[in-house]
């Protein structure tokens, strides 16, 4: 059975209002703050069940279960944050506050979602501009957001027989590589009769990365 898991990173806020979204997710999770991601918590109020990190660019909060890392570490506070919910026995991550600020520190955390996928887990990040996916090779559904675009990368060198349908553009058998942006701005579009239009992805091998984004111009 799957267990859930959420985290708060010491990223970019997020608003009550995605973090609502998710609702049934977080209430059926545990909840882990990283750092100075128990701030980000508190201000949507969700309670967290664990905070962990080196506090070294927040003050330390007062809480009942907390554990206190050297900042001299081979992992960064999210990672952390993964390990322990592996080591809880969670399979199913849905992470906030992983994005905005330094590019170095987005790019480590959407490699953060192929750590999770290589230990046989699934995540996400959210936000509310982005929503960021990492998938391993199967079919997929992405569903429309209003005013949002989606684009697909490839994770490892290579994504083969990637085939999308119900999108402005649609592919079918299709190579990515991680050194060209093949898959960048597409829309979804839809099938007829859909309550809920979404479209359909698919390949064969590799991970992709998919990032939902809000688009700041008409497409």
């Amino acid at each position: 059975m799957t267990k859930k898991c959420t985290i708060f990173s010491g990223g970019e806020a997020v608003s009550a209002q995605c973090v609502a979204e998710y609702k049934s997710f977080i209430d059926d999770s545990l909840v882990i703050s990283a750092d100075k991601g128990y701030k980000l918590a508190q201000a949507v109020g969700v309670k967290s069940d664990i905070i962990m990190g080196d506090f070294d660019s927040a003050e330390k909060p007062v809480f009942d279960n907390i554990e206190i890392f050297p900042s001299e570490k081979d992992d960064t506070d999210l990672m952390l944050a993964i390990k322990h919910g592996f080591e809880s026995d969670c399979d199913d991550f849905l992470i906030f506050g992983a994005t905005g600020g330094r590019v170095d520190h987005l790019l480590g955390n959407i490699q953060s979602l192929g750590y999770i996928l290589s230990c046989g887990g699934e995540g996400m990040i959210a936000a509310d501009s982005e929503i960021i996916r990492l998938y391993r090779a199967g079919s997929y559904r992405i569903y429309d957001r209003e005013g949002f675009s989606f684009s697909l990368v490839a994770y490892t060198d290579k994504v083969e027989g990637l085939t999308i349908k119900g999108a402005k553009y649609e592919v079918e058998d299709c190579l990515l590589t991680n050194a060209f942006p093949l898959g960048i701005s597409n829309v979804v579009k839809g099938f007829d009769g859909q309550d809920r239009k979404y479209a359909e992805i698919s390949f064969k091998s590799g991970y992709l990365l998919s990032v939902q984004s809000k688009m700041v111009t008409d497409f």
